[in-house]
């Protein structure tokens, strides 16, 4: 029978639906029971599962996250989950990474965490370095190629990773954890359990922790906070809830400075990295040796290294002289950096409402506030100030600066108040970013009979989304005085125009709205032998967009923000091309999205699973920003993207041997590509368009055994072939632009492969795990790679309840043991003509840590 359950984690995941492993508490309520079926085995190995669902999908939990390194990002984890490569910047997680999921990017994989999404509302960016501390994920999990049918997301054409928070604990306890590391890592994480403490059950917990350490490489600091709390009401004995939780992540985060392929070649020379002769047909793998790699490593020059200090000369002005910063601090560590603010609020909830009749909702309030630092020069005076790169005085100053700090009323504007405007001054000059979002999932399941059951919910998503850049001073050594700048033009640095407003590099309001409804059956047949579902998603997905500043014909970054009259803008010649301002811009995107899933158990041991899946990812905020619909009208407007993902696989699952093998296929229409080109003045624009079709396939592996009682082995294996069917066109003219038909996806590995063995014989246990990342592509086309590599990780553990000590224990970590030199992030390009970057993949490094709990 469907209600059947055979094992303590399915018994645990109907008791206790906030522990169980799927995103929304309904999605959660639904899958509980099918999470194991058939078997009595252990359900996983060492924290590793492969539940049997109809969707290909990958859990690991708390088991395995506590082994990895104290404070690491839960997306570093995943990196054992076959067909998933996520690259850090650096080894503790503090300063982001990137990731991918069968070669789908992290902004088209859906990240929520409990039932909430992650994403950006506006570009769905994946910000690994701002996610819930480790002690308090209780289980993470994957799914492949689909979402979850209430998933809240208009940008899941990949797949979904959702995690979830830990469940307060019965009784008061407390845990303390103190961690130091390689490059004066210090880290301290608290938490508190207050035990059940009304007469109804009530329960709790709350924690903080904090980390700091130097850059392995640079000058630069990262410092993360995080202040977390929960607590959990059952509600009468049918394992009803309602949990309430918060979250704060603050993260002041210097940025690595990492070397183009030409500072690698000006470094080593063109015999080790060629000038000439890079093409599709004869493709450049960049594969240093150890010496090479170390060459360029330890160049403390600042051709990819921040300076740690620099010096202003418009900080010391002199009237009637000119004071030139073009070539002062432009390459500073100062201005370096990625601050942000983030938190949320949220509820989940169940109510049973008859014996057939469950109701579940969840809801959260997020807010973000983050930037990734930057500076500009500005003339101070009109005439100095040139959108042409042609001539001396437009070096380094802003491209799109042209008459905007005189605002049509001014010559120019005195910035560094030497009483001239005959300077090049300096400024501080991010890209802020502020979100306040609001969720809602509602759902109602119905239990047909004991074999079937339907459910449906409804998703409500709204997101505001401001976007503004505001100029502001720095002191005299390059240093802003406030990492967020100017914001709101509130601060006495705010650099203000002859109006006196403050000066802007962007400054527009998008509100990111989706309403979906959704529908799910499921259905037991043949004694539990056949598991279906069938589900239906509709998203229906607007974008309101209002753009306070001109519109710049193609640039999706910036506007053209000025006091000037509309009528002194059209009277120059460059502005005269520029959209106005607008207020309420509309664009919608919907879709209609079914999938089907079902497990056949042929033996008791055995299964097999299949599905399919449409997904869709709608355009993203700042694309849409490049046109206005009215002077400036795209020739082909970029569409949204969609996909068919199909997998058939096989599972096996004994006291023994947990087992899955799978293959899928991915058809993926109007992919999204985008090309990084370099404007006069120094500035970049980033400019997004379809390029057709994508089809992907592969094979996913995964085999765990525990042989004994005391050794577990696990080993995963990944192959898949994902390439580009049509070339990138230029609308306009139908020329191609890029020649990408039959090309492989960049930054996506053909093969992976690694595994994870561990002994426990207490008091100690150890753990070590290893991956290999096969070569990947750098550019479009094809004519760049990157080689492969393989690092190892240990993890060992003393644990000091023979001592009396019960949960105290010492544990050491190694990343990169054998110290593999790699590069791991890779900014990615249309041709070995772009600019791409590659990121020093972390040296090894070690943890020592000490854990006491009680």
């Amino acid at each position: 029978m469907r209600k059947t359950l055979f094992c303590g984690a399915a018994l645990a995941a109907l008791i206790l639906p906030a522990m169980a492993q799927a995103q929304s508490t309904g999605t959660v309520d639904a899958e509980s029971d099918i999470v194991v079926s058939g078997s009595r085995a252990k359900p996983d190995v060492n924290g590793i599962q492969t539940p049997d669902t109809p969707k290909a999908k990958a859990v690991l939990t708390q088991e395995l996250i506590e082994r990895r390194t104290p404070g690491q990002t839960i997306l570093d984890t995943i990196n054992l989950v076959p067909g998933v490569n996520f690259t850090n910047s650096d080894p503790y997680g503090g300063s982001g990474g990137q990731l991918r999921i069968r070669g789908f990017d992290g902004n088209r994989i859906s990240l929520t965490f409990d039932g909430i999404p992650l994403n950006d509302s506006g570009n769905y960016a994946i910000y690994s370095n701002q996610q819930l501390d480790p002690e308090l994920i209780e289980q993470v999990n994957v799914n492949f190629g689909a979402t979850d049918v209430d998933s809240p997301t208009a940008s899941a054409s990949g797949g979904t990773v959702n995690y979830r928070s830990v469940m307060p604990k019965d009784k008061l306890g407390a845990t303390v954890a103190y961690s130091h590391g390689t490059n004066d890592m210090n880290r301290v994480f608290a938490k508190i359990d207050t035990g059940v403490f009304t007469s109804f059950g009530t329960k709790a917990w709350v924690s903080a922790s904090e980390q700091r350490y130097d850059q392995f490489r640079g000058s630069g600091e990262i410092n993360r906070q995080q202040y977390n709390a929960k607590l959990y009401q059952p509600i009468g004995s049918k394992g009803d809830f309602i949990a309430f939780g918060a979250n704060y992540n603050q993260n002041r985060n210097s940025s690595y400075s990492n070397p183009t392929l030409a500072n690698i070649r000006t470094k080593l020379g063109a015999s080790v990295v060629p000038s000439t002769g890079v093409s599709a047909d004869t493709p450049y793998t960049l594969d240093l040796n150890k010496a090479q790699y170390d060459a360029v490593f330890d160049d403390t020059s600042n051709a990819y290294l921040y300076d740690q200090s620099c010096s202003l000369p418009s900080a010391s002005g002199v009237n009637g002289t000119s004071q030139n910063d073009r070539s002062s601090c432009g390459n500073a560590s100062g201005t370096a950096i990625n601050p942000s603010n983030t938190g949320n609020f949220r509820i989940n909830s169940r109510y049973t409402l008859s014996e057939k009749l469950v109701f579940t909702f969840d809801g959260a309030y997020s807010f973000t506030r983050a930037n990734g630092g930057g500076s500009a020069v500005f003339a101070e005076s009109n005439a100095n100030a040139t959108n042409s790169a042609g001539t001396a005085a437009a070096t380094s100053v802003y491209t799109y600066q042209l008459q905007r700090l005189g605002a049509g009323t001014a010559a120019g504007v005195d910035i560094n108040g030497d009483g001239d405007t005959l300077d090049y001054v300096r400024a501080y000059f991010p890209s802020n970013t502020r979100t306040q979002r609001f969720t809602a999932i509602a759902g109602l399941r119905y239990d047909i009979d004991a074999d079937n059951a339907v459910r449906f919910a409804y998703t409500w998503d709204r997101a505001r989304h401001r976007q503004t850049g505001e100029a502001s001073q720095l002191d005299s050594t390059g240093n802003p005085y406030d990492v967020f700048s100017a914001l709101d033009g509130e601060g006495s640095s705010a650099i203000l125009d002859a109006a006196g407003n403050v000066v802007n590099k962007r400054n527009r309001l998008s509100y990111a709205i989706l309403h979906q409804v959704s529908g799910e059956y499921r259905g037991s047949y043949f004694g539990d032998a056949l598991k279906l579902t069938l589900g239906l998603r509709a998203p229906f997905f607007r974008r309101n967009l209002t753009n306070y500043c001109y519109t710049i014909p193609g640039n999706s970054s910036d506007g053209y923000c000025t006091s000037q009259t509309a009528a002194q803008v059209a009277a120059n010649p460059t502005t005269a091309t520029y959209g106005a301002p607008y207020k309420n811009r509309i664009k919608s995107y919907n879709a209609v999205l079914p999938n089907v899933g079902l497990t056949y158990a042929f033996t008791p041991n055995a299964s097999i699973f299949a599905s399919y899946a449409k997904g869709f990812s709608a355009p993203r905020t700042d694309n849409l920003y490049a046109f206005d619909d009215v002077k400036i009208a795209p020739v082909n407007e970029v569409k949204p993207e969609k996909t068919d993902s199909f997998d058939l696989g096989l599972r096996y699952s004994s006291r023994l041997i947990q087992a899955q093998l799978a293959g899928w296929y991915i058809h993926y229409d109007n992919r999204i590509i985008s090309t990084l080109t370099t404007l006069e003045g120094g500035g970049t624009l980033t400019t997004d368009r379809n390029v057709g079709t994508v089809k992907s396939k592969g094979v996913d592996a995964s085999l765990g055994i525990t042989p004994i009682r005391n050794v577990s082995l696990y080993g995963f294996a990944s192959y898949i072939d994902a390439k580009l069917q049509d070339d990138a066109v230029d609308p306009t003219t139908g020329a191609i632009t890029a020649a990408t038909a039959g090309k492989f996806v960049v930054e996506t590995p053909k093969w992976q492969y690694g595994g994870r063995v561990q002994a426990s014989f207490d008091p100690v246990s150890i753990g070590a795990q290893v991956k290999h990342v096969g070569k990947r592509y750098v550019t479009d086309v094809n004519d760049l790679i990157a080689a492969g590599y393989t690092t190892v990780d240990l993890d060992a553990r003393f644990d000091l309840a023979f001592a009396g000590l019960d949960k105290t224990f010492f544990q050491l970590n190694v990343s990169n043991l054998f110290n593999e030199r790699y590069f791991g992030n890779l900014s990615t390009g249309t041709s070995s003509a772009s600019t791409t970057r590659y990121t020093f993949g972390a040296p090894r490094t070690v943890i020592g840590s000490v854990h006491f709990e009680f």
